[in-house]
């Protein structure tokens, strides 16, 4: 029998979006269903009650918690993803469009992006007595030499991912295909880190545990560039985003146009630019990643 209870359904939405290695989804659905528990104080609720006035209090109750819009949006999204799943799979007997009062957009939030000068800091900073701390100075390095890799895709890495001088992986969030020409400076990187007699490309994961480890060493990433942004006077505090905000910034500052920004990067929801994305070549990509690097090294 098909789940007809909300919080039930969600519980098993996580489940598959775990078992397709969808992680960072996953994440945003268990933050999302841990805030509606709470607005439901642990009680339940059948899909088919749910109202306009359901989501509209919730976003109250969430806002009165002290969320960020931007944070009670995305709990929404996936809410919402939820019960869109449960109309397109014929649970519900009935739409009744709950969201449609609902905020679901994204307001103008402090940029993340560090300039050139920063990256070049990172880049000349001795960590030679901080084994560990080095180590997350190259990670948040590679995922800015590399295209704004997320931390999640540099993780999941595997030499298998490598051909003669170009990468190939399927980006997490999206399962969009990208193509990156390695620069040099990532080459040192990887041959400085290269995991031995293991599946992944660098010590994060094991072959073990997989990528069930991944937000244990997505945090302690963290927590180490926290750490690198103290001893380098660096503010505010860098985060594993930081790198892929920062390749698009500099890749902007420096001529790149904006849909050969999102192609790079493999967005997904560029709707406007779709058709003129496709016809975006990989030279012209790969040449947009040398101008972020020689920007960078030039400082």
């Amino acid at each position: 029998m098909k789940e007809k209870s909300f919080i039930r359904l969600m519980r098993q939405r996580i489940a598959q979006l775990q078992k397709q290695s969808r992680f960072c989804t996953a994440t945003n659905y268990t933050s999302a269903l841990k805030a509606f528990s709470r607005f439901r104080k642990g009680k339940d609720i059948p899909i088919d009650e749910i109202t306009v006035n359901t989501i509209v209090d919730f976003q109250r109750s969430m806002s009165g918690y002290g969320l960020s819009r931007n944070t009670v949006s995305l709990y929404t999204r996936c809410l919402r993803a939820v019960y869109n799943y449960a109309a397109d799979e014929g649970i519900l007997k009935e739409d009744r469009h709950p969201f449609r009062k609902a905020f679901t957009g994204c307001e103008t939030t402090r940029k993340r992006a560090v300039k050139e000068s920063v990256v070049k800091l990172l880049v000349d900073a001795d960590f030679s007595v901080y084994p560990a701390l080095s180590f997350c100075r190259d990670l948040f390095l590679f995922s800015v030499f590399m295209q704004g890799m997320a931390f999640i895709d540099v993780a999941k890495l595997t030499t298998a991912n490598i051909s003669g001088n170009l990468l190939t992986y399927r980006r997490s969030k999206t399962n969009r295909e990208i193509e990156i020409e390695i620069p040099e400076e990532a080459w040192t990187i990887i041959r400085r880190h290269r995991k031995m007699n293991e599946g992944y490309l660098f010590p994060l994961l094991s072959t073990e545990s997989g990528t069930e480890n991944y937000r244990s060493c997505l945090r302690i990433q963290n927590r180490r560039l926290r750490r690198i942004s103290e001893m380098l006077g660096i503010t505010p505090s860098l985060t594993t985003y930081t790198a892929r905000h920062t390749w698009a910034s500099i890749a902007k500052w420096q001529g790149v146009s904006v849909a050969v920004i999102s192609e790079a990067m493999g967005h997904s929801d560029v709707k406007t630019t779709g058709i003129y994305l496709a016809t975006l070549d990989s030279d012209t990509i790969s040449e947009a990643n040398r101008k972020v690097v020689r920007a960078v090294l030039r400082q």
